[in-house]
This record gives C-alpha cells, structure tokens and sequence, in this order.
C-alpha cells in the first residue's frame, strides 16, 4: 500500500487514460498485458470505468434482426429486443431520445387503429384499462424516466400526448397523424442509428463529454502557444537589452531592432505559409491513399471522403481540387481492377454499407466537373463496374448510395464512348423496366423517390441517341409509353423535357412510332401541351416538335443509323502533361459547372461526429510536396 502512494494523481490518471485509449481502439490483448505489467509492478491499477469512451456496436445480423422486428413485431416485443440491447450503447444519448420517441410513436400507431373501430367504442375509452395498451406503457415510463428528459425543451410538448382526451384532434398532436410523416420520420431515424452502431469499425457516436473538453482544451493551448511564442522570443530580446542597460552596458539599438523585425518576418512567413498549407492541396496522398485503401478504421476512411467531397461541394477551390484528385489519382481509378484499390469497397455485398455511400457521394460529386467526368471516363474498370454493381447489387445498398451511383452514370453518360459502354452492359433494358416499375408507384414519392426517378429519365434520355440502345428497347415498346404516359400525366414538369427528348430518339425507329400511336399517345402529348404551353413554354417547346412529328408522320432524321458523333472530349485520357490552355479550359468548365452541384450531394450526411472530415484532413497535410506515390 505504501508502494502504491509514491504514485501521484496525476500518475494514476495517466495510466487510466492509457487503458482507456487501448479499449477505444479494441486493443484487448494489449490492454491485458497493460494491467498485468500495472499489477507486477505495484501501480494503481485502471479500472474500465462507464465513461470509458468504447465504441459501441452490434453485429449486422443483430441489427436488420432489429429493424425487421420494428417493421413487423409488436409493440411488447420489439421493446424488449430495443432494451436488450448492449449497456454501452443505452448510454448513447441517442439512443435515449429513441426510447422516448418509440413510445410516442406506437401511442400514435394505438390512436390510429383505435379511430379505424366501430362508434360504440369511444376513441379516448377503447383500451384505456387494457394494461399491454401503448398509451398506459408511454403514461408509465413517463412516470418511471419522465425526469430525466422534461429538462429539454423538445420532449415537453409529448407530455401531455396520454393524457389527452382525442389527441388525433387535438391541435397539439393532430399534426402528429396527417399522412404518417412523423412516424416515417421516425422509422429512418431509428435505421439510421442501428446501421450506424453496426459498423465494424471502431466509429464513435457519441463521444464522452469529458474526452471531447479534453481536446478542445489541448488544441487551444496548441494555438495560444504559437500565437504567444514569437511574443516570448520578442519580450525576451527586450529585456536582455534592459538588463545590459541597467547594467551600464552599452547596447545597439540597430542590433536589437533586427533581431525583432528578424522574430516578426519569422512568424509573419510561418503563418503565410501555414495560411497556404490550409487554404491550399498540400496534402500527404500518399498517406490517404494507403488509409482509404488498407486502413483499419471506417471511421479515418469515412472522415477522409466526407473531407475530400466537401472540397467539391463548399470550397472556393473546387477546380483545384479536382486537378488534384486527377493528377494523383487520388481514388485508384488508374488500377486496372477495383480489387486493387479504393473501388473495391464499392463491390461489397454483406448490406448496406456506410463507405459505400460516401464513395457514391464524392463519385457523384466529381462527375459534376468537366474535369472530373475526365477522371472518372479515364478508367480501365469504373464505368463497367458502376453499371454491372447497378443492376446487379443494387439491393446491397441503401437508397442514397443508389441515387448517386444512378447520379454519376447519368452525367458520365453526355459522351457517346460512355454510353456505348453502358449499352453494351445492359443498362439500357435494366433502366427501360425500371421505369415501367416506378410508373406503377401511386403513393407521394419522396425526395429521394424523385431523384432517383428524375435521373433515371436523363440518363435513359442520353441512352436513347444510340439507335443500338433504342432497338434494345424495341420489345418493351408497349409497356414504356403507357409508362411515359402516365409521368407526363402525372409528374411535375420539370421533367417532361426529359420525356420529350426519350420520344424524339424513339421515333427515329417507325416501329415505335408506330406503337405509340396505338397506345393513344398523341392525346396525351396534346392534353399534356394544352394543360402547361402557358405556364411553361419553354419546358413545353420540345413537347410540340414530338407531337408534330406524330401528326405528320414523318421524323428529321429519318434513318436508323446511329447518331453519335465521335468528339475529342471521348479520346481523353489521363495525360497530365496538357498545355495551359487545356488547362485553363478545364478550370472554366468545372466553374461553368458548380451551378449543377445537387444539395443531395451533401443531405443526410450519415457521418454526424466530431471531428468532421475537413478538421480531421488535417492530419493528411505536409509541407513536403515531394511525397512518394503509390
């Protein structure tokens, strides 16, 4: 005991936070070993305390186990599977608002059922004594856990919700039932938390209070130093200079004077140069290459990928970063399969996968430059490998990673050498019955609904210049203009120029023509035009030329050859070497081009943590721009 009491606080608090960081990082042997040397050597042993900031997760099968018991369980039994999860994870504050919000979400769900009963049973009295009620399981947690949570102002207003008389017509709640949206809402947010604790990576979600003080703490001391470091260096000349004074020493003020605009130049560059380092590219892409390709953690290749995309989407220097990203190939497009670099993550098919979605992101991203579809067109197996992970995998990944993938083909599909690849992997057909699948949809499509279906169209549209991918078509005839039919019936306008452009390459084929006309489709162009050519003109103009050529049966461009003209943009490569002027084209294009940047590039970014991508970039930066290449 006496041997124990040599150490201080502060020593015991060390190798706490030792034991700690070994556990954060699933460094279980190691931190065995770590307690065992403590003991053989008398010092405090650390204890694995609950602030202990340990990743917390579940298996993937655990997880779709979870979120398939919310879409089919019962209320009784989903909520023990929801409490049986792990301890470390009930602490995740999130977690917390989710057992709060379940409650009212299947108090919402009772209220619902109960008003689909007959008169005779009141809706405030139908299971008002029945103990397995959601309404009696929400009035009793409130009483159970009610105080940790009436402290925040966003609980409160549920409060009230099981003691309310008729809450679907309370104008407190009754917003809560129009058109389940809330319950929707709530349906994502709860699957959203459970892939995200799911992530075999060492990602933290909530990272302890404590851990994130001490940061901060250190990173301001970090700055105060070199901020006061120069003034240290400045007082210190000054006062040696006072000192020989008071002495009677003689002192050159000349000597004195350069030795301080010697101190003020010194820190004046550095923080030039550290101004250049943040605002510009010097990056380590060595170092990032070999994390995004080999690393250990999702989490350093998640925050690597949301930093390099927000250079795209909110940086002043996007032109630049997407020279950088070509002239390093930053992403592994040069390798000649995926399997040997950064795309390999894309071909993984145990579900839905965060990286998957933040490579969709950046890809989408850069395909949204001139000079990044340069990139992206450049490779030996990219194209090829997005089309045939589209059609085949397609259900391995969540909707957003599709919405993007689906994103970049359609803006890599503007040169017609993509599109003879795209055609010769059967997208087109793939894409011909999906529309006819999402034309059958008769609910309210929702923003990503909408995207997915607006892309479609465009890049089915740019498809359809190749007679090769129309005759592809030929035999769908039928079922795509009952299916045309009804978006131009239907939809909102902004995508029947999309349409139009889809009927003007049909109807380069008679045969199609010919259908079309069966199907009745002259009447709907003409209603479609009467009902918008005042409103929209110019959404409309396209519209007309389609309905004339109907009428006269007769197309333009009355030959089935196909129509692609062969441009110099199509023989690009990965030439590096360009002249100025190519370059300086490149720049203005990709500037030409920010306007066309989606927010869905950055909505619903899954990686919420601290620190974000852009502040974790940091430790990528290097003022070596000699770095090796790999």
């Amino acid at each position: 005991m006496d041997r124990l009491k040599k150490y201080s606080t502060c020593e015991a608090k060390t190798l706490q936070h030792i034991y700690e960081f070994l556990l954060s990082n699933n460094m279980t042997e190691t931190s065995a070993c770590f307690l065992e040397e403590c003991c053989k050597l008398n010092m405090p042993a650390p204890s694995r305390t609950t602030e202990t900031n340990v990743p917390a997760r579940i298996s993937k099968d655990r997880a779709a186990s979870v979120i398939e018991s919310f879409q089919t369980a019962s209320r009784s039994t989903f909520m023990k599977i929801w409490d049986d999860l792990p301890n470390e994870i009930k602490r995740i504050d999130e977690y917390r608002k989710l057992t709060f919000y379940l409650h009212v979400y299947y108090t919402i769900e009772e209220c619902e059922k109960r008003s689909g009963k007959s008169e005779t049973c009141s809706d405030s009295k139908c299971g008002e004594n029945d103990e397995g009620s959601a309404m009696e399981a929400f009035r009793t947690f409130l009483v159970q856990r009610g105080a940790e949570f009436s402290t925040k102002t966003e609980f409160l207003p549920y409060f009230a919700l099981p003691y309310v008389f008729d809450p679907m017509q309370h104008p407190s709640f009754k917003n809560l039932f129009k058109g389940n949206r809330w319950c929707v809402s709530l349906n994502k947010r709860l699957e959203d938390f459970i892939l995200d604790i799911a992530i075999n990576s060492s990602i933290i979600l909530v990272p302890s209070k404590d851990v994130q003080k001490r940061k901060l703490t250190k990173k301001n001391f970090k700055s105060l130093y070199k901020e006061y470091k120069p003034l240290n260096v400045l007082a210190a000349e000054l006062l040696n200079a006072l000192e020989n004074s008071i002495r009677g020493q003689s002192i050159n003020l000349e000597i004195i004077l350069k030795n301080c605009n010697a101190v003020v130049e010194t820190n004046e560059e550095n923080e030039q140069n550290l101004k250049m380092v943040d605002d510009g590219f010097d990056l380590a892409v060595y170092k990032i290459k070999l994390e995004l390709r080999d690393g250990n953690s999702t989490k350093n290749k998640l925050l690597i990928l949301q930093a390099l995309r927000w250079r795209l989407t909110k940086s002043e220097n996007r032109s630049d970063t997407v020279a950088m990203m070509k002239k390093h190939d930053l992403l592994d497009l040069r390798k000649t399969k995926a399997d040997n670099g950064i795309m390999k993550w894309l071909t993984m098919t145990n579900g839905p996968h965060p990286l998957q979605q933040m490579i969709s992101r950046l890809l989408n991203a850069l395909a949204s430059f001139h000079n990044g579809r340069r990139y992206l067109a450049g490779s030996p197996f990219l194209l090829r490998l997005i089309v045939t992970q589209t059609i085949s995998s397609q259900h391995f990944w969540d909707t957003i990673t599709s919405n993007m993938l689906l994103g970049t083909l359609q803006k890599l599909s503007t040169k017609s050498r993509q599109r003879t690849t795209m055609i010769a992997a059967g997208l087109t057909t793939w894409l011909a019955d999906q529309l006819v699948r999402k034309s059958e949809f008769d609910g309210d499509r929702n923003k990503y609904e909408m995207y997915d279906l607006e892309y479609s169209l465009a890049l089915f549209m740019n498809l359809c210049q190749c007679q090769s991918a129309v005759q592809a078509c030929s035999s769908r005839a039928r079922n795509l203009f009952k299916s045309l039919s009804i978006f131009i019936s239907t939809m909102d306008v902004d995508i029947i120029p999309c349409i139009s452009g889809i009927l003007y390459n049909f109807f380069k084929n008679p045969g199609m023509m010919a259908v079309a006309k069966e199907e009745g489709l002259t009447d709907v162009i003409e209603k479609t035009i009467e009902n918008n050519i005042n409103a929209y003109p110019s959404a409309i103009e396209q519209l007309v030329d389609v309905r004339n050529i109907l009428l006269q049966n007769k197309h333009p461009a009355f030959d089935l050859s196909d129509d692609d003209d062969d441009d110099d943009d199509d023989k690009e490569d990965y030439d590096d070497n360009s002249n100025e002027d190519e370059r300086s084209s490149d720049n203005n294009d990709d500037n030409d081009d920010v306007e066309n940047l989606e927010a869905e590039l950055d909505e619903d970014d899954p990686l919420k943590i601290q620190p974000n991508g852009e502040d974790f970039l940091v430790n990528y930066k290097t003022a070596n721009r000699a770095t090796p290449e790999q």
